[in-house]
């Protein structure tokens, strides 16, 4: 009987192949390989060499031993003559010499020593059942429906990833990157690619389980940047890694017709084993871009794949390297080549050519901070300014580190970090390092969303704020600040169709953004959409149970449903139980026993909070509806007006969707202090 599979090993892999052919052999596939220990002598016998013609796959073990060994040479030569489907297998981190470069240019691969033994050698069955080849290939056609086996020619591989690993760490992690690591466990579309770095693959029909993202509500191809893996054997060089992958997603942002998903939503996928299936449903995307890096001394290479999400095929794989001063060089070269695959009729200049800053350690610190602001803790935003100040001490031109900390000042507010009495000092803070930002680059987007915001949220002149926001969604339309803080000034003046499109859509951009789910749950809410209200809510949740405005949302759209008490309690229960409660939560709590607690209850709970409010920094005047709820009205209305007028407190319409305000809202002083945004 002809064998299916011929395997072309050393015999100092010996053992470690004999277990992947015992395997491959107990799943029906016919292996030839030379267990003699042939490859020990001088003589090519004629068996190897009928083995070979007769076989329909050839498997070639890649190490240090084999490359160097003139049979496997041999063997390789003569598959690739006789147009034989090469698969090459690196049993390990290896160059390949130039005696094996002629066959193996273009051929994509299996980094078998990244992977689990056990599904490693599924992953290689599956590999060759998905060929068609030996007794394997009725369960194909019967996987596929008959689809037909594609056919082999010269210089034809398996389409999982054609270049050589980069010399790296054992340990490196899954090397083979999303589309290997599930084409074939997952039962997709396999597919075959012709050599050369630029060819396409050509895609095998995708199963009925192949998950079909939706488009964009703006029509645009959606892009997942997933955290790019570090490969270095320096695991401090991580930092290479991500500051590649955010500055390519900040990159893409401002083009039209591409929306690349926000770092915060890519981010959780870091050092998984990618599933493209679910990456897809998790992100709705049509392209994901994955890579790794090796930065050695002064150098960086990147190697990066393209992947189509349907067909999880790869589109291209590209290497770029260069030297770490010129970090920015390196990430325009990378983008260009995206942009001009992604939207290859439009210009990229605009997209690839700006350097935020020649500083390398400010560029870090600077990421470093915004890592921080994102997370909306207290200690963490305060940590967020202290780093975007020595950003800019180290480039005084530096536009981004400018923005940032008027970024983290402006949010201090709203999250009660700021004393009432510091909320003006801290509003002119803010605005000072926003017109330098803009004196410097007058065309940078994210200057623009943090002014609309202090014009909204603090000053209520809204008009003013929505300037802001369009400023900066002409320069980028996919800039999520400006999309949710304009959602936020919608709501305020009763444009709530608007708003929920502008959460929609940032909750598009950054699909696991707790922050951005929680404001399309008040937008919902806000239309008395409550059914739509509570899934956001409960996503906002879902994605940060600790979020306090998130679990706030969550109990004021069950408190506006009738027949949502019993799991309002539930919920208000759970947030009990937690050990470590923010104020939001804490206050939460406090209106849960005011509107539907025992007089005892409520009164424990309004202890409880002034007491913590006098053991910490929190001002309870920051907070009028205590007053309100404790029947001290006149200090609740003083506060509150004194709030609105410093900007500590601000107005957004929450009386329309809001169950904490209902025990005022019909009163003609509180009207007042809305006038017409009532």
């Amino acid at each position: 009987m002809n064998p299916d599979v011929f395997i072309s090993y050393s015999r100092e892999n010996q053992q470690e192949v004999i277990k992947l052919v015992e395997y491959l052999r107990e799943q029906g596939v016919a292996v030839w390989m030379d267990e003699s220990d042939i490859h020990g002598a001088t003589m090519w016998t004629k068996e190897i060499v009928e083995a070979i013609r007769a076989s329909s796959v050839f498997i070639l073990a890649i190490s240090r031993h084999s490359t160097g060994s003139k049979n496997v040479v041999k063997e390789l030569a003569l598959a690739s003559e006789r147009e034989k489907i090469i698969l090459p297998i690196y049993l390990e981190q290896c160059d390949i010499p130039e005696t094996m470069e002629y066959q193996l240019a273009g051929i994509q691969n299996i980094a078998l020593f990244t992977l689990d033994k056990g599904k490693a050698y599924e992953f290689v069955h599956q590999t060759i059942r998905r060929l068609g080849v030996g007794q394997a290939a009725e369960e194909s056609q019967a996987l596929d429906q008959a689809e037909p086996a594609p056919s082999a020619g010269h210089g034809t591989g398996v389409g999982l990833g054609h270049m050589a690993p980069p010399k790296a760490k054992r340990d490196a992690g899954k090397w083979i990157g999303i589309a290997a690591a599930v084409v074939v466990l997952a039962a997709a579309g396999f597919f075959l690619s012709q050599g050369g770095d630029e060819a396409p693959a050509t895609p095998a029909s995708a199963p009925a389980t192949t998950a079909t993202p939706a488009p964009a509500t703006d029509g645009s191809i959606r892009i997942a940047v997933l955290p790019f893996e570090n490969l270095s054997t320096d695991d401090n060089q991580t930092k290479w890694a991500d500051l590649i992958s955010q500055e390519i997603i900040g990159s893409l942002a401002p083009m039209n017709g591409v929306t690349p998903i926000v770092w915060s939503s890519v981010n959780k996928y870091r050092g998984e084993q990618k599933d493209i299936d679910q990456i897809t449903r998790d992100l709705n995307v049509q392209r994901i871009l994955d890579g790794r890096v090796v930065a050695q001394g002064s150098q960086i290479e990147v190697s990066f794949n393209l992947t189509d999400t349907q067909t999880k095929s790869f589109i291209w794989n590209h290497k770029e390297s260069g030297m770490q001063n010129d970090f920015f060089k390196l990430r325009n070269a990378i983008v260009a080549k995206v942009t001009s695959t992604l939207k290859p009729n439009e210009a990229t200049k605009s997209t690839t050519e700006v350097v935020p800053t020649q500083n390398i350690e400010a560029y870090k610190l600077y990421r470093k901070a915004r890592d921080l602001w994102s997370t909306r803790g207290e200690a963490e935003m305060k940590q967020s300014i202290e780093l975007f100040k020595q950003a800019i001490e180290m480039d005084p031109g530096f536009v981004e580190a400018y923005c940032g900390l008027g970024d983290a000042y402006a949010m201090m507010i709203p999250y009660g970090y700021v004393p009432p009495d510091q909320v003006r000092e801290t509003i002119q803070l803010a605005e000072d390092v926003f017109f330098k930002a803009i004196k410097i680059n007058p065309n940078y987007s994210g200057a623009y969303p943090a002014m609309g915001w202090l014009e909204c949220m603090a000053k209520h002149r809204y008009e003013k704020a929505l300037e802001h926001f369009d400023e900066a969604l002409k320069h980028n339309p996919n800039n999520i600040q400006a999309l949710m803080w304009k959602a936020i000034t919608c709501r305020s003046i009763k444009r709530s169709n608007e708003a929920i499109q502008l959460s929609s859509r940032a909750t598009e951009l950054d699909p696991n953004n707790h922050v951005a789910y929680m404001l399309l749950s008040l937008d919902y809410a806000s239309d008395a959409q409550y059914e739509n209200a509570e899934k956001a809510a409960k996503k906002s949740v879902s994605l940060k149970p600790d979020y306090g405005m998130g679990q706030n949302a969550l109990f004021n759209v069950l408190a506006m449903q009738e027949n949502k008490k019993e799991e309002l309690k539930k919920h208000i229960e759970s947030l009990e139980a937690l050990s470590n409660k923010d104020w939001n939560i804490e206050q939460t709590i406090f209106i849960y026993h005011y509107y539907f607690g025992t007089e005892e209850s409520f009164s424990n709970a309004a202890d409880y909070l002034k007491k913590k409010a006098e053991l910490t920094n929190y001002d309870l005047k920051g907070y009028p509806l205590y007053f309100f709820c404790t029947g001290q009205k006149e200090m609740g209305y003083k506060f509150l007006e004194e709030g609105v007028k410093n900007g500590s407190i601000s107005l957004m319409g929450a009386h329309r969707y809001n169950i904490e305000w209902n025990l005022i809202k019909d009163e003609e002083r509180y009207k007042s202090i809305y006038g017409d945004n009532y």
